[in-house]
């Protein structure tokens, strides 16, 4: 019963990954949230694979255009298409090393953070999709717009909760995108993005996979395939979806999350799971420190108490523990113990 529960803990984490990756919706936020809810913890390798199962099924979504894409390069537009990728593809990931290395960028583990950006980031759709109608749409995309969603993907890593496909799309719709244009190129620049971050993670996390043994590995299997295939119907929706509706409802649901996330961590009601792993990496750290001994290595531990009256003991002496040791009266040779010579009777 006990690991019914856990695979079926399993598979919901998938099904949330695969859900909330491409949406505009923040995946990192809703697997804290799930972690918070009691849906189970695992370790971080489990989460950068199951992330790729996501990025797989995109692949797979987009596998004829890539096809076309690199099986005609001397077409300019495929090509210049290709190209603007790429460059944003670089702009992400030369600002976010950047960060990484000389700020120490990470993403936060507290949901608190994660409320606060799945709040701001809900106005933000609000107003890009307010304004966006007074521009004038276009599908194709220019140098300046795809280095422009190449920065909006290092926004969405420094703040988890802001979605990068959100950050990428709303970036592109500021910019006068059509929805379809901004969202296929969103999903294409994802590809390379999370499967470089996603590489990268696993590397840093190489030792928890080890560690973790075929159980891990089973989880990480099932999490993989279930996140792929969840992803694979939810892209397809949303590419359908984009073409008549604007964002406004993935807006609305992240203010009524936002708000329900700070009203029930004020309330305590929903446990910051980042607090927990603080305490546990302070844990971490202390036992790595090594303990100081008092009594030298080469001497037993003694009681005191039992031995304040015995002789001391040399601390080169190691044939008998001093707890063993009793009190020892001094030596005795016969000499000291025969009666004076002046009292024994001369022999007759």
């Amino acid at each position: 019963m006990e690991a019914l529960v856990h695979y079926l803990q399993i598979i919901a984490l998938g099904i949330v990954e695969g859900v909330t990756e491409f949406l505009p919706i923040s995946s990192t936020g809703h697997l804290l949230i799930a972690e918070a809810l009691g849906l189970g913890r695992e370790p971080d390798v489990f989460n950068v694979v199951i992330q790729a199962g996501a990025i797989l099924a995109v692949v797979f979504i987009y596998w004829g255009k890539l096809t076309s894409l690199f099986g005609h390069l001397e077409n300019a537009s495929g090509r210049s298409y290709l190209l603007k990728i790429g460059a944003a593809f670089v702009v992400t990931s030369a600002v976010s090393l950047i960060l990484i290395k000389h700020f120490h960028l990470q993403l936060p583990e507290k949901l608190e953070p994660v409320a606060w950006a799945t709040l701001i980031g809900a106005f933000v759709i609000f107003a890009v999709e307010f304004l966006s109608k007074n521009l004038y749409p276009h599908d194709d995309i220019s140098w300046g717009e795809a280095i422009a969603m190449g920065l909006a993907q290092v926004l969405a890593a420094a703040f988890p909760g802001t979605s990068r496909s959100g950050a990428t799309i709303m970036t592109g719709l500021m910019m006068g995108m059509k929805r379809p244009a901004a969202t296929e190129f969103s999903f294409l620049l994802g590809i390379p993005t999370m499967f470089a971050a996603s590489a990268l993670d696993l590397f840093r996390y190489r030792k928890q996979l080890v560690e973790g043994g075929g159980h891990l590995f089973i989880d990480i299997l099932i999490g993989f395939f279930v996140s792929m295939v969840v992803a694979f119907f939810v892209v397809k929706w949303l590419l359908y979806f984009v073409r008549s509706h604007t964002f406004n409802g993935f807006a609305v649901y992240r203010v009524i999350l936002g708000v329900a996330l700070l009203a029930a961590l004020a309330t305590h009601v929903l446990p910051d799971v980042g607090e927990n792993k603080e305490d546990e990496h302070a844990v971490k750290a202390e036992t790595k420190v090594p303990i100081p001994t008092l009594a030298p290595a080469s001497q037993p531990t003694t009681n005191v108490d039992s031995v304040s009256s015995a002789p001391t003991v040399p601390a080169t002496t190691n044939t008998v523990p001093v707890d063993n040791v009793a009190p020892v009266a001094p030596a005795v040779t016969p000499e000291t113990n025969a009666a004076p010579a002046t009292n024994v009777p001369a022999p007759q």
